[in-house]
């Protein structure tokens, strides 16, 4: 009776290894199984947008020339910025009015980006050999829109005599996150088309826009809202402007050889 008893408390605890042990290998084949997934996904995603993102260079030699104005014509009792002369704005006037500055003059909206957004073929992409430069100055990003084109170095500047940090949240670019000291220089590479917010922990009001973008057909918007995009391939192309506040507007434009066409935009 004993050796019976023995006999089964063996085949049970033979049973409960079995068990577990398939629990175990199961556990392991679910994990394998979603890593192959998430793998599998993230390399069709990466090669779809691949395909989507191909630019070409090629010589143009009959380009057209797209000459603008981006305006804002909402409410006008909010803080504008009259940008007729060339005056010294404050502290408090720089921070009040930060995010839309508009011309009094014609209603022009400065830094935005104007860019096209699905020229597949064009002109060279050319690296800038002199870096962009962002300054922290009395706490604030200078300038506060830089665009760049993708695989450029932004070298960023600490202006003021304390500590700042320099913060980027990303998506497809690498993100830092470095603290700076007066005088002191840091050159980062952006190496794929994304909007970036740069910001200061230590000071969190304060914070600046990286848009890179994926081909050199794009400008932003000066003082009065123009902006100039030339050697443009003759054909019809969509063109987009990127506000910080205002969002996207689009219009497509068709590029005439040799030709200057004007278009404007307008947030309303």
């Amino acid at each position: 009776m004993l050796r019976v008893g023995t006999i089964f408390v063996s085949i049970v605890v033979i049973i409960i290894r079995i068990e577990k042990n398939m629990l175990i290998y199961m556990k392991q084949l679910l994990f394998l199984s979603v890593l192959c997934v998430i793998f599998g996904w993230d390399a069709i995603s990466s090669k779809d947008i691949r395909a989507e993102k191909v630019y070409t260079e090629i010589e143009v030699t009959d380009g057209g020339t797209v000459v603008g104005n981006v305006k804002y014509m909402g409410d006008l009792s909010v803080t504008t910025l009259n940008l007729y002369r060339d005056w010294e704005l404050t502290e408090p006037s720089k921070t009040a009015s930060e995010k839309l500055i508009v011309s009094k003059l014609n209603n022009g909206l400065k830094l935005a980006v104007v860019s096209i957004i699905d020229i597949t073929a064009g002109k060279k992409r050319v690296i800038p050999t002199v870096h962009p430069i962002i300054d922290q100055q009395r706490n604030t990003f200078i300038p506060r829109v830089t665009a760049i084109l993708a695989g450029t170095t932004i070298d960023i500047l600490n202006g003021d005599e304390e500590l700042h940090t320099i913060h980027t949240r990303t998506i497809k670019n690498q993100p830092f996150n470095f603290g700076t000291t007066y005088k002191q220089r840091i050159a980062k590479m952006f190496d794929y088309p994304e909007i970036i917010k740069l910001t200061c922990d230590i000071h969190k009001k304060t914070y600046a826009w990286i848009v890179v973008l994926d081909n050199p057909y794009f400008d932003t918007t000066d003082r009065n809202g123009y902006f100039e995009i030339c050697d443009i391939p003759p054909g019809t192309y969509k063109f987009q402007v990127w506000h910080e506040d205002l969002g996207n507007l689009e219009k497509e434009v068709t590029i005439h050889p040799n030709e200057i066409t004007t278009i404007e935009f307008v947030y309303s």
